[in-house]
């Protein structure tokens, strides 16, 4: 029971505990076949040892390069050395973090990489062979000097300028200053998120937009200024790559409605309830919002309470067994497979 503050109705009472709504429909765009894609990519991952095999170099080298890899120059003035890194940094696992478009960490606690990083680190090994057959006799020292490697290669050896080149080729890869996330997050490539925004842009083409006007009972309502921006729209919904989702908060930068994609799921170092946090690609740009490869200002990292979740809502609609999208298992890669756990 209600009761009415309107004049000509004040202190009047109503037996009707309903609200009526106005309700905005519009189709959101299937993006299954979109899923399918992506896990259609899942067997460009390879183990450690696969890719050493193929390049020729020892688990504990591609362990040290794919991370940060130091390695002591001396100054011009002849007092005391410099560190340069030789390492691509996609991948710091005391810090559990990794770059997701090369590197990736499985069940078993071992490293898988994609095969864009194979290309690289192959790339590399092809163009400085020297450097990578003289680090294989240094790895366990505590510290190497470029100087070390400058005697093995001759006297007319130009140590400095060989290792600015080596610094000037590693910035002009596409690992420098890769992003970096918690171990264990799911994000989406670059490439993916650009099909994604151009899928999400054809469909506005066709989309069809009604309006329908319902009772509803209150306690079924989410209103975010009552909230105080702590509680989540539905704390029992589960977000997952791909989900479509739109923005109930009105206090930061994303336009309160706007609806978007999880492009990523980003874990943090430390339990608590705001160590998961969504990527989010909005379907239209705003100000303040961040690139993401091509994609300009359509992303920003969400928490769980600025977020409803319309796949969510769908997957409710569905039989039990059908909720949870189900990984696809690894296929058979053209390099052999070889469990490991040491780089």
């Amino acid at each position: 029971a209600v009761v009415s503050t309107q004049s000509g109705h004040y202190g009047r009472g109503s037996q009707d505990n309903r609200v009526k709504v106005r309700i905005i429909l519009s189709d959101e765009p299937m993006l299954e076949t979109f899923r399918k894609t992506i896990d259609s990519h899942d067997e460009d991952w390879y183990f450690p040892r696969e890719m050493c095999s193929e390049l020729h170099i020892s688990p504990l080298l591609l362990s040290k390069i794919t991370s940060a890899f130091k390695i002591n120059i001396a100054n011009k003035n002849g007092s005391g050395t410099t560190p340069i890194n030789i390492g691509l940094n996609i991948k710091y696992a005391n810090k559990s973090l990794m770059a997701p478009d090369y590197a990736r960490k499985i069940d078993n606690g071992g490293w898988q990489y994609s095969e864009a990083l194979y290309t690289i680190i192959k790339e590399y090994v092809v163009k400085f062979p020297e450097l990578f057959k003289e680090l294989e006799h240094h790895l366990k020292k505590e510290t190497i000097n470029a100087s070390e490697i400058a005697q093995k290669l001759g006297p007319e050896f130009n140590v400095r300028q060989y290792f600015e080149d080596v610094k000037k080729w590693l910035k002009s890869l596409s690992t420098h200053n890769s992003k970096l996330v918690g171990v264990g997050s799911e994000i989406m490539s670059t490439k993916h998120v650009a099909q994604l925004l151009a899928d999400i842009a054809e469909h506005k083409k066709t989309v069809s937009v009604h309006e329908l006007v319902v009772k509803v009972k209150p306690r079924v309502l989410f209103n975010p200024n009552f909230q105080n921006g702590v509680l989540p729209p539905d704390a029992k919904a589960d977000f997952q790559l791909c989900d479509r989702v739109v923005n109930v908060c009105s206090s930061h930068c994303v336009p309160f409605g706007y609806k978007g994609t999880i492009v990523g799921i980003k874990n943090g170092e430390i339990q608590s309830a705001d160590a998961i946090k969504y990527e989010v690609l909005f379907d239209e740009p705003f100000i303040g919002g961040l690139s993401y490869g091509e994609c300009n200002s359509h992303l920003y990292t969400m928490l769980p309470f600025t977020l409803m979740n319309f796949s969510y809502g769908m997957r409710l609609t569905q039989p039990q067994s059908e909720r949870t999208i189900p990984k696809p298992k690894r296929k058979k890669n053209r390099l052999r497979l070889c469990v490991d756990n040491t780089a």
